[in-house]
This record gives structure tokens, sequence and C-alpha cells, in this order.
């Protein structure tokens, strides 16, 4: 069963870190047919020599946006390119383990999902140094019942067929930090199928996952879902409020204190 991987890179993105990320790509038991890596808006030269580097190896295909437009609109770009029956996001700087790709298109076959994903793990200075698992619901069941307060998947960890998340409007939209959310909660109130893998198979950067999740501009960003809710359940919209009023008070708070909130309640050891 054929699938590519998709990904987005801009200014920020580091040569270190995507060549990191193409290694795990290019370690996977099961190959991809390609690789769809969007550089969003100009980036640093050396990208282009990493991504040179991996086409002796991997079929890339690479479309570079002439500004930097945001994940949202990177993605729904690079899937105009995706043309096999599964995707699998990459964030280029994370590490996909060895066994991921075979293990969720299994998983994909064998459930007739829609979508799936899997727990992460998170690392300080290699991926050997794990601190703690971001553990997610893996029924269907549990993950509708979370969305309404939660995101129930690891962006990171996605897959999904193309052609149920393209009738989704095109898939991606922009949505600055909650791209992934706003397309859960259309996908799930469309009657898409999904599930998670109760294992972790992407292994993330624990200082960079809390550094997003922090600041007002968060705050502002997360109220537009809001909209979303509003359209696919009013339900989910009520019940929406108390969590991102809960949310919106912890990101306000200083960075340390935020840590610590995270890894005592939102993470496993």
């Amino acid at each position: 069963m054929t699938y590519d991987f998709l990904g987005s890179a801009y200014f920020k993105t580091s040569s270190e870190e995507l060549n990191y990320a193409l290694i795990s790509i290019h370690k996977q038991i099961l190959k991809p047919k390609k690789v769809v890596l969007v550089f969003d808006g100009p980036v640093k030269y050396d990208l282009f020599e990493i991504v040179n580097s991996f086409k002796v190896y991997l079929k890339i295909d690479l479309l570079e946006l002439d500004e930097n437009y945001g994940l949202g609109i990177a993605l729904r770009e690079g899937l105009k390119l995706c043309d096999s029956k599964y995707v699998l996001r990459f964030d280029t700087d994370d590490y996909n383990l060895p066994s991921r790709a075979e293990k969720q298109i299994s998983f994909m076959n064998k459930g007739n999902y829609d979508i799936s994903g899997s727990y992460v793990s998170e690392f300080i200075n290699n991926v050997d140094n794990i601190i703690s698992i971001k553990k997610v619901p893996t029924s269907e069941e549990k993950i509708k019942n979370m969305i309404p307060f939660r995101n129930p998947f690891n962006h990171p960890s996605i897959c999904f067929k193309l052609d149920s998340i393209l009738k989704l409007d095109g898939g991606y939209r922009h949505f600055p930090f909650y791209e992934d959310y706003d397309l859960w909660i259309r996908a799930i109130h469309s009657g898409l199928r999904c599930s998670n893998l109760e294992e972790y198979l992407v292994a993330m950067k624990s200082n960079q996952i809390i550094s997003r999740r922090i600041g007002l501009n968060m705050v502002f960003n997360e109220m537009r879902l809001f909209k979303t809710f509003w359209k696919y359940s009013f339900k989910d919209f009520i019940f929406f409020l108390p969590s991102f009023l809960l949310r919106s008070s912890i990101r306000l708070l200083p960075s340390r204190l935020v840590v610590v909130f995270y890894k005592k309640f939102l993470r496993a050891k």
C-alpha cells in the first residue's frame, strides 16, 4: 500500500533538524512512495543542500512558496502534490521511529480508518533521553468525547487517507497554531473514522513543545475554534468553553510554571 510523507520547513528550520528528520524517513521499514516537502517562504541555502543530498535515497517533491504563509497553507498546498492513498505527516524537527509507517499503514488498513495517530515521546538533547510520553485516547468513542476539551491527536504522528481529507474543503486551512485541531473537529463531525495506536512512533523535542503553547497570541488564535465548533456541533461548542478558559489562564502563566503543569498533569513518565 503506497503512502507519502508530508512536511513543511520555514526560515527557523535548522539544517541539523531537517537532516535528522529525513534520516528517520529514509530508515522506515516500509518505504514511502515519495516525500512532499514544502518550503514555507525563503529558507537558508543549507536546507536545499540537505534536500539534494537525500534525493539519492528518497523521491522528494519540493514545493517553494514565495512567502511565509503559515503551516496550514503550506500543508494545504503540499497535499496537492500527494497522490498516494495514505499521507503521513512529519515535522522537520522530529524523529520518526523506523517502524512508524509500517505499523500505521497496517493499522489503518485493518480498522478501515480515515485518520490515525499515536503516542509521542518527548526527549531532551537526543531521542534516547526520553523524559515523558504524551498519550492520547485510542478508541473512536474516547476521541470523539475528548475533542471539545482537548486535541485528541498528536499532529506529527498523524496518518490519513488523502481522499477523505481533501473532501473537507481541501483539508488544512490557515488557522495559526491550531491547523490540525480545526481539521480534526471538521473531520470527526463529518463522520470520518479515527483511532490512535497505543504506542509512541514519533519522538519530539520537549522544550519546543512547551514553547509553542504559551502567550497571548495562542489564546487569541484558540478563540477562533469557537467558530468551527459552532458550525459543526453546538454541544461541543458549549463544552469547549470551560476547557478554553482553563487553558487560557495557564498559557498566560510564566513559562516555568507552564512546564510544571504539563509535566504533572498532561504527561506520563
